[in-house]
């Protein structure tokens, strides 16, 4: 935790997709990015358009959480 505070959020966040990629749990560290901002999006926002940009981007973050479920459980089988 110490170590993430010195190098900030985004880089902690980062590298946690980075070493999950390197692991084969999922394709795309930067795709991931955009769902941890999209998430961030969604807190206390009250912009339309900022609510429609989210919606449409749960469609990928389904599609990737759907793979990342299905490599972890290949992998505790």
């Amino acid at each position: 935790i110490a170590r993430a505070k010195r190098r900030g959020l985004f880089t902690w966040r980062r590298e946690l997709f980075r070493l999950a990629a390197e692991n084969r749990l999922i394709v795309d560290v930067d795709e991931w990015m955009r769902h941890h901002d999209a998430r961030n999006r969604t807190s206390h926002t009250y912009d339309p358009a900022v609510a429609e940009s989210v919606y449409l981007a749960a469609h990928g973050f389904a599609r990737d959480a759907q793979r990342l479920l299905e490599a972890l459980e290949a992998r505790n089988d």
